[in-house]
């Protein structure tokens, strides 16, 4: 068999959850909303690695459908022949119950607010989920 020339027209596009929802399809592009800002990535894209407070992540199957996701707390491992993204969470869009977020939110506001100062890491971690949270809620209307 003779070896394929020029650029590589797909790419491998995987996406699971920590909650065992999961998807799998050949892309031929594929884009996240990083930590860092969006990206897009085309097949023989070179090796990268994000992290994922929540946003969405859209691919489109080598058929042109547009697959679209809401992730939370995870990452995407990019490689020149797959895009992987691992979350906690993955959402259709739509499905988020906000007033549940809102609650959260305010349960982790309620529970900074008796920490005392010495306690710098629970604090930071806490911060850290509400933010995370405060940007899932924003995705999500």
């Amino acid at each position: 068999m003779a070896a394929k020339k020029g650029l590589p027209t797909e790419m491998k596009f995987q996406l699971a959850s920590a909650t065992g929802k999961h998807f799998e399809a050949n892309a031929r592009e594929v884009y996240v909303e990083t930590d860092d800002g969006d990206i897009g990535v085309l097949p023989g894209h070179q090796p990268e690695f994000y992290s994922i407070g929540a946003g969405f992540v859209t691919c489109k199957d080598v058929n042109g459908n547009e697959i679209r996701k809401l992730v939370y707390n995870g990452f995407v491992q990019i490689e020149p022949d797959v895009v992987r993204v691992g979350a906690q969470e993955i959402y259709e869009p739509g499905e988020i119950n906000v007033e549940a977020i809102e609650r959260e939110i305010s349960q982790l506001k309620e529970r900074l607010s008796t920490l005392s100062e010495e306690e710098i890491e629970t604090r930071s971690s806490l911060e850290a989920e509400m933010k995370r949270k405060e940007t899932l809620l924003r995705k999500a209307r």
